[in-house]
């Protein structure tokens, strides 16, 4: 087996463990949300920040695997940038790092309220209103939804190669 096939193998094992890490951090905090019990709130939480680690981590991986693969194959990932055309790979790319923005507009400044809101729950003994609120934010919801469709459709594309 050469180096090329080899990456590409770690490379979409490491692309379906991200999507099923974002799917299991889902799952927990829905769950979360939908508790009105404040002991179990904080184990869901617990177990949602194993997923979120593993969201944090594993895009660095799939992004290096990903162009380290196209080097091995000698596919040139950044497109019209390196003479070439418009092909799934660069639109994978570019998908994928569309997801980035989201990180500092959106998740850690949510984030830093949802922390707010929880601490306010702790400080109280209970589920509040602003925590209930904050666990049902629209903007975290789209980004979350955004993130994982566009996973999923680069998934789509890295298989498929429609184009």
């Amino acid at each position: 087996m050469d180096l090329a096939t080899v990456l590409k193998v770690v490379h979409t094992i490491f692309g379906v463990w991200l999507i099923a890490a974002v799917v299991g951090r889902w799952v927990t905090l829905s769950r979360a949300a939908a508790s009105d019990e404040l002991g179990a709130v904080h184990t869901l939480l617990g177990l949602s920040d194993r997923f979120e680690r593993w969201v944090r981590l594993i895009p660095n991986a799939v992004l290096i695997l990903g162009i380290a693969t196209a080097i091995a194959q000698s596919r040139l990932f950044l497109g019209p940038f390196q003479g070439a055309a418009i092909d799934w790979l660069f639109v994978s790319l570019v998908l994928y790092l569309s997801i980035v923005p989201w990180i500092p507009l959106v998740f850690l400044p949510r984030g830093r309220l949802f922390a707010a809101a929880l601490a306010e729950a702790d400080h109280q003994g209970a589920v509040t209103g602003r925590l209930t609120a904050a666990f049902h934010d629209r903007v975290v919801f789209a980004g979350h939804v955004y993130e994982l469709v566009i996973l999923v459709v680069v998934l789509t594309l890295m298989i498929a190669k429609p184009f």
